[in-house]
């Protein structure tokens, strides 16, 4: 009999990272970047309420050895994709279960599927070099475990007309799954890429990245759907980098997950370059949505606009806090960001936290603004004075709310479906 503390044993080792890259079959670049990856969770710190864009969630009694990463598919096949795409490539935890190519000009490939030596050396020059990884012990563990990453990659002048479709399925008790994508387009090139990201009812951590590298005057169009299981905790990254007069357009949808924390940060280096990114939440019971974005404007000319909006029902939480930097260098910026936030339950709770952070006085408009509240009582009135019921009339006007979004997706097949993932979530 001992009185000391039992010690969970240790699954996030340096040798268990080897052994995943391994069977991966990892180029040399990246069993070098997984090594570095492995050797980071030792000696990097895990995200503390101290530092801004952690303030509302603390992980401190998060462990990270409680979970053990996913290696098969544990007999689950993925759901079929329906409607028409450029490419579509489907995944169970991390293992592709087929992939098919539409259009020309561009290539979705999974890092570990054997292939053009082209493509490898893509992967190879351009992970890691958005999102870091030693941002901190969340991101080294996601590059040290890394399972299922994909590319896509467009040829300069290629303007491919259909979206690109990657579907994510993941399952099994205490699971880590490390989704990763990496997004690298030519010149003058068009892409837009459509994320579906679900869960089963197990308890999953999930440590995801987001790489988009558009070139020169490209535009890429990055849509995550957050439809995860409800014991299902997200931690993701997602930066852009811009180039010169390339555009980003990202929307991220959440209506699942315990946890959705989402870091979203564009950096606008090259002069001309636009970033516009949207977000929509619908959260019942206890999930808490948070997101935290970041307009980096760097070079000179940029451009961004962002608006975040959220329905809270139960006892749910939406979280914001966004920065937007004008650098001394973004001479003529133009910057705008909004939150806003429906609170359909007395116990529903939203934090907007908008930042300017302004170096120069060149600038042609930085604005920010925040909203939380329930359904305006005048609107509810209107309604129901003209015989519809309470119910009715409040679900039109959260329709109302969140259409100002969904009214900026250019694809019709898109926006139908972000609608009813959304009408199904409220319904709820």
């Amino acid at each position: 009999m001992t009185s000391a503390v039992e010690q969970r044993p240790r699954t996030l080792t340096t040798a268990a990272s080897k052994a995943l890259g391994d069977a991966l079959s990892d180029s040399p670049a990246m069993a070098a970047l997984r090594a570095r990856a492995a050797a980071a969770i030792e000696t990097t710190a895990m995200p503390t309420t101290q530092e801004r864009p952690w303030k509302y969630l603390d992980i401190s009694t998060l462990d990270l050895d409680a979970y053990t990463p996913a290696s098969s598919t544990n007999g689950f096949e993925a759901p079929a994709v329906d409607g028409e795409y450029a490419a579509v490539l489907r995944q169970v935890n991390g293992i592709t279960i087929s992939d098919e190519l539409r259009a020309e000009g561009l290539k979705v490939v999974a890092f570990d599927r054997d292939g053009d030596p082209a493509l490898q050396a893509v992967v190879d020059r351009a992970l890691g070099t958005a999102v870091p990884f030693d941002r901190n012990r969340l991101t080294a563990a996601h590059y040290a475990f890394l399972r299922g990453g994909v590319l896509v990659n467009v040829a300069a002048n290629a303007e491919v007309a259909l979206p690109v479709r990657i579907s994510r399925w993941y399952n099994g008790d205490h699971a880590l799954v490390t989704p990763h994508t990496l997004i690298v387009t030519g010149a003058n090139s068009r892409v837009s890429v459509v994320e579906d990201f679900r869960s089963s009812e197990d308890d999953i951590l999930a440590l995801s990245a987001v790489e988009i590298l558009p070139g020169p005057g490209a535009e890429v169009r990055y849509t995550a759907l957050h439809r995860w299981g409800t014991k299902t905790r997200v931690l993701n990254e997602q930066r852009t980098i811009t180039e010169r007069d390339s555009a980003v357009y990202g929307l991220s949808l959440a209506v699942g997950g315990a946890v959705v924390k989402s870091h979203i940060e564009s950096s606008l280096v090259g002069r001309g370059s636009s970033s516009e990114l949207f977000g929509l939440g619908v959260a019942n019971g206890r999930q808490q949505h948070d997101f935290y974005t970041l307009q980096d404007h760097q070079g000179p000319d940029t451009r961004s606009d962002l608006l975040f909006k959220s329905a809270l029902k139960g006892r749910s939480r939406s979280v914001y806090y966004g920065m937007t930097r004008v650098g001394l260098g973004a001479r003529n910026a133009d910057a705008n960001q909004e939150n806003r936030n429906l609170l359909l339950s007395k116990l529903a709770k939203a934090d907007s936290d908008p930042v300017l952070e302004i170096l120069t006085n060149d600038v042609i408009r930085a604005s920010h603004g925040a909203t939380a509240g329930p359904v305006d009582e005048e609107q509810l009135f209107y309604l129901q004075a003209r015989c519809m019921p309470y119910p009715q009339a409040e679900t039109m006007l959260v329709g109302a709310f969140l259409a100002q979004v969904l009214d900026r997706v250019p694809d019709e097949h898109l926006r139908a479906e972000l609608t009813e993932a959304l009408e199904a979530r409220l319904a709820e």
